[in-house]
């Protein structure tokens, strides 16, 4: 007489249901003694369907954590636990429970020491896995079989599975599997079809090739709407009145058009301007005649005109530090922001820029003590101040929304009120230690620091914004007026012709530069990947879809883009935003 095998039966509870406890603990008794009876699972999360099927099996349930969010712990629980039993060497075979194709090595190390393996699981189950077991069954087989239902709401149901889950890979299989897992195993020589195969061919709305299943006539799925589109895009209106807020701002009412034209872009994302007449920014600004004037690369409030001011100008008053008390207040850092987005000239400076030039004034901020967790919700608590993406201004610079209140800046502070004395001066000179030069204070410009990647991100971004087509001398007297003249030295550069060529995606033709079409395109690729992936998984680690993106995009890397760190290219990408270790949408 044979002896009765002793057989180790070990349960994956994520990825079996707890319908078929009965029928896999029928199924495995019949090929042998089981001497271990296993369940694994997470238990902490509340996995109650399992509960009873192990109380009354005497099923020991083995608790795994998961230790990271978005990982199955579970399988390497089993899998270490099936080795140590293994080992002890009082076992003759294995049951195990899963449609996890994870587990296919795990079935070959089993059968290779000599083991007898059997695999337990539903329809889905992989080919891989299956074919490593010694013998596998299909609890959809097994089941007894579901006499009772209502055939017409059965169809009902199937058309509804098929036609949202119609993407060209539908296989019978996992037709069947939504079935069982709704109905129960079901006999359908009782409906009069021989196979489930005939029973899909009687359907007029499904056509099936082979093993695969698609509506005849699918519904035409509307375009997904991506978060970088979710905008229709300003009004000319919307994009003059934000102008001349900045303008007014600014001293004697003008400005450089790249710094408007950065303002603008950062403050309503891009903009198409061939929508308004023109795709040229310049053009834009020349139709606006009423509100605008334009003479060469500066652009005026129309009443501020030259033709309209012959009178010199006077030189604009230097800006005075603020001055704090040893605990600084929440208005007096307020003041201290305002202080260093006017330093910058351009209306507006990236948040973290603002906070390390902050904590050189005043030092290390709790801003807990103000209400917010973090410097950005301490900035949004503040109503004279508005965040763009990675950049904060002042939202006087914004245009007020319709019927919506201006918002007044409280007058109240010290700081304030030297605020509101530098724009009405008066003959006293501002008391400094050593008062610079009338004309070195007029002249002078702020200007970025030269940094290689700055500089190759600004020659994509200038190349961009004149059509994707600009002339080496042009281009030079940008970057001159931006970065200063020393540029080229700055970053070790010969040539600007030189240093075009070492930028991604960026050609030169004799005087004239160029960004490839190639190149443009594949940047659209990956800014919609990242919105699609970030909308599909929400947050995510930053690590995470930086290997996403390299995975689908070969060859990839960010600095192509003039950007040092990974994040810094994501916050640029409308609709999302990054920090140090996670990305979500804005």
């Amino acid at each position: 007489m044979t002896e009765e095998k002793r057989l180790a039966l070990l349960i994956d509870s994520d990825n079996v249901s707890a319908k078929y406890a009965q029928f896999i603990l029928e199924e495995a008794s019949k090929f042998g003694e089981l001497i271990y009876k296993r369940i694994y699972g997470d238990w902490e999360k509340g996995n109650s369907s399992w509960h009873y099927p192990t109380l009354n099996n005497s099923i020991m349930p083995v608790q795994q954590t998961a230790y990271i969010a978005g990982k199955n712990a579970t399988d390497f629980s089993m899998i270490i636990d099936a080795m140590d039993i293994l080992y002890t060497g009082n076992v003759d075979g294995f049951v195990l429970v899963t449609s996890d194709s994870d587990f296919t090595r795990l079935a070959i190390r089993l059968r290779e020491a000599g083991k007898f393996v059997v695999g337990i699981g539903e329809v889905k189950t992989p080919l891989p896995f299956t074919s490593s077991c010694h013998k596998f069954i299909y609890l959809n087989q097994v089941c007894e079989t579901e006499e009772n239902f209502d055939e017409v709401q059965l169809r009902k149901d199937l058309v509804d599975f098929v036609r949202e889950n119609d993407d060209g890979k539908l296989d019978l299989p996992k037709v069947q599997a939504f079935l069982t897992s709704k109905y129960g195993n079901i006999d359908y020589n009782t409906i009069g079809y021989n196979r489930f195969s005939s029973f899909i061919d009687s359907f007029p709305e499904f056509k099936r090739k082979s093993n695969f299943v698609t509506m005849k006539n699918p519904t035409p799925q509307p375009k997904k709407q991506r978060f970088k589109h979710k905008y229709n895009g300003p009004t000319a209106r919307e994009i003059t009145d934000i102008i001349v807020n900045f303008l007014k701002h600014s001293v004697g009412g003008r400005e450089d058009i790249t710094k408007i034209d950065k303002f603008v872009t950062v403050a309503l994302g891009k903009i198409d301007y061939s929508r308004f007449g023109s795709k040229k920014f310049a053009k834009f600004i020349d139709n606006q005649k009423n509100t605008l004037y334009r003479e060469g690369s500066i652009v005026y409030l129309a009443e501020k005109a030259p033709k309209n001011n012959p009178e010199p100008e006077l030189p604009p008053a230097p800006l005075a530090e603020p001055k704090f008390s040893e605990t600084p207040t929440e208005s007096e850092i307020t003041d201290a922001i305002i202080y260093i987005i006017k330093k910058s000239g351009n209306g507006l400076e990236k948040i973290q820029k603002v906070q390390n030039q902050l904590e050189e004034l005043v030092g290390k901020v709790d801003y807990s003590k103000f209400g917010a967790k973090t410097f950005a919700k301490f900035l949004d608590k503040q109503t004279v101040l508005s965040r763009l993406n990675q950049f904060v201004t002042m939202t006087e610079f914004l245009p007020q929304k319709a019927g919506s209140k201006p918002v007044s800046v409280p007058q109240t502070s010290p700081q304030v009120q030297e605020k509101s004395a530098q724009e009405n001066p008066v003959k006293e000179k501002p008391i400094t230690e050593k008062p610079a030069p009338e004309k070195q204070i007029q002249e002078k410009p702020v200007r970025e620091k030269a940094e290689l990647n700055a500089v190759k991100r600004e020659i994509q971004i200038q190349t961009v914004q004149h059509n994707n087509s600009i002339t080496l001398p042009a281009l030079g007297k940008l970057l001159r007026k931006k970065f200063g003249d020393n540029y080229l030295k700055d970053i070790g550069a010969l040539t600007l012709k030189q240093l075009v060529t070492a930028v991604a995606g960026v050609k030169a033709s004799g005087n004239s530069i160029k960004i490839d079409e190639n190149f443009i395109a594949r940047t659209e690729q990956i800014e919609e990947f990242v919105c699609d992936f970030v909308e599909k998984n929400g947050k995510v680690s930053i690590k995470m879809l930086s290997t996403q993106i390299k995975k689908k995009f070969s060859g990839f890397d960010f600095t192509d883009y003039g950007y040092s760190r990974f994040s810094d290219f994501i916050n640029a990408i409308d609709g999302v935003k990054a920090d140090r270790y996670h990305v979500e949408a804005n």
